[in-house]
């Protein structure tokens, strides 16, 4: 496996982590955890642009 695999492979795990994340700020009303977690995902997944490109040439 590449090491970019591996960034992607970790990437995905933060981007669950952060999906638990917003279900746990639903769960118990918090408007920040909520909000900080979707900030997390969108830039796990900016992070992952360059990642993805990179594996399609």
């Amino acid at each position: 496996m590449k090491d970019d695999h591996f960034q992607l492979l970790g990437l995905i795990g933060f981007i669950i982590a952060g999906i638990l994340f917003v279900a746990v700020g639903i769960n118990f009303g918090d408007t920040l955890t909520i909000i900080g977690s979707l900030i997390w995902i969108v830039s796990c997944l900016i992070w992952m642009v360059p990642l993805v490109r990179s594996n399609k040439k």
